[in-house]
């Protein structure tokens, strides 16, 4: 049958059947791979038939000891009254007798592998604890920050490691759900507690995350031990090879199924420490999953960092990505960026923003569903601020004809060093009329020449807001690509712009829609981050 597992398909008892005083047994794995038993004693059944029942048990015996109590990770072994399985274990309350917990009964298991619509829910367990392998210190607790809204958390102990086991699954054999694999490790332990004749299987008893339709990896798992604990005990493990994917996420448990792999999304992050020469990168594969994929592109670029860096603190950094994918008629996408930072203290959690800001773009945008197929990284940070500002700009000439190039000397004065003078090109727009032609230099990381713009536009006062254009998902794939970079000095016409399109860019996209400035504006990329402004004048003539 199937190789990774041990059909074992026995008879059910409802819960109609169940009585107080029963006794019975579960399996769970407590070390290594090998199914133990426990001893389970029917406390009641609570609940209702509308609203869903669940069994109060007791547990007892050698290997309850041996764990302290039900343990987290424990969660769907399989419990047998007279040969016949009645549910999984679910859950417990934190600082309760930890001999006391619920079972989930097999019959509402059972449902998870009738579902024939998508049917997602926003909640996410608070009970939820993440097992996190590879993360640093300081990658572990940022990553907790991203996982604080949807309701999870997620612990150091455990992670990936390479073991091998030949055992076949069986209910109450450890297996582990993943939503990270490779270098770093993402996932959570469970227990199975039934298996089907075409490699169906069923776990945990309770939800993972409630996402319903899912579609994260299904994994061998090898516990380590159960640590006794004051609030609850817990399994401690390693996730191993995928061997199937969790296609199911509701409330009564997981569903999955041996031998498809699940969708996933390749993601490369290398990092360069230039101040003392030092290289890293992490190799990853994230499930294919629109709300959670910002958070773990986030997460795996910020660890990568602080794994190579080792250090917190200010600096510089530069840093380039891109993302490949293809839309829903098969047309290929590209978000491709690169930009610098400077920040006299926390550099690190700066580097990522652009990276998360392009894959919630794709992930989660209105229009369509984008197929990622790739995301690649790279990161050079440096501990000088190596920056610099606009002092002044001259035009190389007065006079210049519409269509032609002007020349512009600017004068940047950089961190603790000798000024320094940049020529960069500046072309006249062909329909330019003759006249006095304003332009503004600017850095591409100084705002201070738009919020100037925005005080002498509200002193000229809003007229109402037009409907704003209706944009394409294209659209805002340019606007990223395209965005001004920290390192640009850019040139400009300084006219102020049509006040009615000012109002409708602040009701759109506030600032950075007026980042766009002009249709005549022109960017030179400089090795260094730009700050400042200057104006200077010209003559068109004809």
């Amino acid at each position: 049958m199937l190789p990774v597992a041990a059909l074992a398909n026995v008879p059910l008892m409802p819960v109609e059947d169940i009585r107080p005083g029963m006794h019975g047994i579960g399996k769970t794995v407590v070390s290594g791979d090998t199914v133990e038993p426990f001893d389970v004693e029917v406390i009641g059944v609570t609940g209702s038939e509308a609203m869903g029942y669940n069994v109060l048990v007791r547990t007892s015996g050698s290997l309850i000891e041996q764990s302290g109590g039900v343990a987290q990770g424990m969660s769907g072994s399989p419990v047998y009254i007279d040969g016949r399985l009645v549910g999984a274990v679910a859950f417990g309350k934190e600082f309760n007798d930890p001999h006391y917990c619920f079972l989930t009964p097999i019959g509402r298991m059972l449902d998870l592998l009738n579902e024939s619509s998508p049917r997602p829910s926003e909640f996410l367990p608070k009970s939820t604890v993440l097992m996190a392998g590879g993360f640093t210190p300081a990658g572990l607790e940022y990553l907790n920050t991203k996982l604080a809204p949807m309701g999870l958390s997620a612990s150091g102990a455990g992670g990936g490691s390479d073991f091998t086991s030949t055992k076949p699954l069986e209910p109450g054999s450890a297996i582990g759900v993943s939503l990270i694999r490779g270098d770093i490790r993402l996932g959570a332990l469970g227990t199975v507690t039934w298996l089907g004749d075409d490699g169906s299987l069923l776990a945990f008893g309770h939800p993972f995350m409630q996402r319903g339709d899912s579609n994260y990896f299904l994994d061998r798992a090898w516990i380590l031990t159960s640590l006794p604990n004051l609030q609850s005990a817990y399994k401690v493990g390693n996730l191993g090879s995928t061997i199937g994917t969790v296609t199911q996420d509701r409330s009564a448990g997981i569903a999955a199924k041996i031998g498809p792999q699940p969708k996933v999304i390749p993601m490369y992050v290398a990092v360069t420490d230039s101040a003392r020469g030092v290289n890293g990168s992490a190799r990853t594969e994230l499930i294919d999953d629109d709300v959670l994929l910002p958070a773990m592109v986030d997460a795996v670029t910020f660890n990568t960092v602080t794994r190579v860096a080792d250090r917190d603190g200010g600096g510089t950094a530069r840093f380039d990505f891109r993302i490949d994918g293809r839309s829903a008629g098969g047309e290929q996408i590209k978000i491709e960026r690169e930009n610098m930072y400077y920040a006299d203290a926390g550099i690190l959690k700066m580097i990522s923003q652009e990276l998360v800001q392009a894959s919630t773009l794709l992930a989660q945008n209105k229009f369509e569903k984008i197929d990622i197929y790739n995301i690649e990284a790279n990161v050079v940070l440096g501990s000088e601020p190596e920056v610099a500002e606009i002092i002044a700009a001259r035009p190389q000439q007065l006079e210049v004809r519409a269509g032609e190039e002007l020349l512009i000397d600017v004068e940047l004065q950089p961190y603790r060093a000798q000024k320094l003078t940049k020529t960069v090109k500046f072309t006249v727009p062909r329909q330019q009329p003759a006249g006095k032609m304003a332009l503004n230099v600017r850095g591409g990381s100084s705002l201070a020449w738009m919020q100037e713009l925005m005080k002498r536009q509200q002193e000229e006062g809003i007229p109402a807001a037009k409907k704003p254009e209706r944009r394409t998902l294209k659209d805002f794939i340019a606007d990223i690509n395209n965005a001004d970079q920290n390192n640009d000095i850019i040139v400009d016409i300084a006219a102020l712009p049509d006040p009615e399109l000012m109002a409708e860019q602040q009701q759109d996209a506030g600032f950075g829609a007026a980042l766009t400035g002009t249709p005549a504006k022109q960017k030179t990329t400089m090795n260094f981050i730009v700050d400042g402004s200057a104006d200077i004048m010209v003559n068109v003539v004809r």
